[in-house]
């Protein structure tokens, strides 16, 4: 090596840009459907976080980055999130996620800490409803649909607080038993969004190996009460230094 190395090089080896990096992708496509689970089992798949669970009301999502700004361009991302609090803060944790590209699977977890693993991810819209799929390989992960349907109220599912994202980014120890870094944070990029379309309706969802990554639910499913109903949005997202840059709230180490 010549000259002074400049550490901030190795993110062309890793094949991803750095934390604070902005960008944008216009005309975001997502399917989300609300679903009431079970409180006590969702409380106890929290437990290893340092989270607590604020409602029995989860969402289950695809979203396709179809005009990603980034360097790497499209990609696909979905899965499970949960309404939750850290002292004085509410907001959704990915608690099981999914990409479809290796570097922003890479991205997401080394970042910011969000629990992506691999998958293929694919969607379908058309006029009268909206289907978002995840599987790994060969193994279900899950399905959901929205059939558009006016007459359904969004309201059922409003209890729940959902956005910003806070997220756990933990570093495990070089060479030891625990972390060199444990940081509780939260990322607001929904404050940037900007609505063009939403059409709701009624909705299913097919929950298969979702902790496929983890094993969290030890071969149980996640369980599903009720489905609440669902949604079809487009919009324009960014994320920004401001709304994008997660902010840390907390270290625990």
């Amino acid at each position: 090596m010549n000259g002074q190395y400049d550490p901030k090089r190795f993110f062309e080896f890793l094949g991803f840009d750095p934390g604070d990096q902005e960008y944008e992708s216009e005309n975001l496509e997502t399917v989300n459907v609300f679903c009431r689970g079970d409180r006590e089992q969702l409380e106890r798949l929290l437990e290893p976080t340092p989270f607590t669970l604020e409602s029995d009301i989860f969402q289950v999502t695809v979203a396709d980055f179809a005009n990603c700004t980034m360097t790497q361009g499209r990609y696909f991302d979905g899965g499970v999130l949960l309404a939750v609090s850290y002292g004085e803060h509410r907001a959704g944790t990915y608690f099981f996620e999914f990409e479809d590209e290796h570097w922003s699977t890479a991205a997401g977890r080394e970042l910011w800490g969000y629990p992506k693993r691999y998958a293929k991810i694919s969607m379908d819209v058309d006029d009268h409803g909206a289907k978002g799929s995840i599987w790994s390989y060969e193994t279900p992960v899950l399905d959901i649909a929205v059939e558009f349907d006016d007459s359904v109220d969004p309201a059922a599912w409003s209890e729940a607080k959902l956005s910003p994202t806070m997220q756990v980014r933990a570093v495990p120890e070089l060479n030891g038993p625990s972390f060199s870094q444990f940081d509780i944070s939260l990322r607001d990029t929904a404050a940037n969004f900007k609505l063009k379309q939403r059409r709701v309706g009624r909705a299913s969802v097919k929950l298969g190996a979702v902790d496929i990554g983890s094993g969290l639910l030890g071969g149980e499913p996640l369980r599903v009460f009720e489905v609440l109903g669902g949604e079809h949005t487009v919009g324009d997202f960014a994320a920004t230094r401001t709304h994008g840059t997660p902010v840390v709230l907390d270290s625990l180490i």
